[in-house]
């Protein structure tokens, strides 16, 4: 028995195991008392908040199975043996697919065109990677139930593969998440700075003016009141400017906070190292196993031979 199970241990083909564990922070991102501060001053915190229950954990478990997700993950270049290529190479490569793909008219120089050129036949050849990875290769889950730890994996024959699609799967979907998670603040963000430049040219414009006025009248006379009054204009502009951009630099302030709090905390835990784990016991697991295993028959067997002899003694 203890030999049976070592042939059958170091004769099964070998497959490795990739794994990366992170920390996805589970925090709704609510403001506190930013928010109140925020509200007064014109900001709208409630549309930064919003996207904050859209990725929950389980969420993002489905997000690392989608077709977009995979699909990204396969045509991103990766250095491999010292050259630059897309994953999906490797991927057919390894699974034999390129004889395959070729029958069907594609080849894997056709991948490196751009995505949005690919023929139907590259999307079927696609459509059906993806399938496969999910059925057979792709692991996501949490370590457990109450954690916010997720644990993403690949198990595949070829090491190599294995190790390189569950670090760059990984770093795409955090990367989606990230810009999806803050894409309404990034966007608050970028049209308050907008307005903030904007509004500090027209106040550099008005104290030019200014300037200008004080200039051209440098000893006004006081008895004269008609020609103060475009002095009198120039400054009531600067002024009035000068409030508007103060207001909204403060809210360009609260909205920069607004979205540093809305950045997600992504902490990877585990990363894969070579070499892989992989599904074939030890020397001395094998024997273990295998000899308690063969004693437990051999255990029954004598037990079962000993019945059947008291049996039929009873029937002479």
């Amino acid at each position: 028995m203890v030999f049976l199970f070592l042939a059958y241990n170091y004769l099964k083909p070998k497959v490795y195991e990739a794994k990366s564990t992170f920390v996805l922070d589970k925090d709704s991102g609510g403001l506190g008392d930013l928010g109140s501060l925020a509200s007064l001053a014109g900001v709208n915190v409630g549309a930064l908040t919003e996207g904050s229950v859209l990725f929950q954990i389980d969420n993002i478990q489905e997000l690392y199975r989608s077709r977009r997700m995979i699909e990204m993950t396969l045509l991103t270049k990766v250095d491999l043996d010292q050259t630059e290529q897309k994953l999906i190479r490797r991927f057919a490569e390894s699974n034999e697919f390129v004889d395959t793909w070729n029958d069907v008219g594609v080849s894997l120089d056709d991948f490196d065109s751009p995505r949005d050129g690919f023929s139907r036949a590259q999307d079927s050849v696609l459509r059906e990677s993806v399938k496969i990875i999910n059925e057979a290769f792709l692991m996501v889950g949490k370590t457990n139930r109450r954690a916010s730890i997720l644990e993403v994996g690949f198990k595949h024959k070829d090491e190599v593969l294995a190790k390189l699609f569950t670090e760059t799967h990984v770093r795409n979907v955090n990367q989606f998440y990230l810009e999806t998670k803050t894409k309404k603040s990034s966007a608050n963000l970028r049209i308050l700075q907008t307005q903030a430049d904007s509004v500090k040219r027209v106040l550099d414009m008005s104290l030019l003016k200014l300037a200008e006025i004080d200039e051209n009248i440098p000893n006004p006379n006081p008895l004269y009141k008609t020609s103060q009054v475009p002095f009198q204009k120039a400054m009531i502009d600067v002024q009035a400017n000068s409030a508007i951009y103060q207001e909204v630099v403060k809210q360009l302030e609260l909205a920069k906070v607004a979205h540093r709090n809305q950045m997600p905390l992504i902490q990877i835990i585990d990363q894969p190292r070579y070499p892989l784990p992989d599904n074939r016991w030890g020397l001395f697991k094998t024997v273990v196993i295998g000899g308690f295993i063969g004693a437990v028959i051999m255990i029954l067997y004598f037990l079962v031979r000993q019945i059947i002899r008291s049996a039929l003694n009873d029937l002479e």
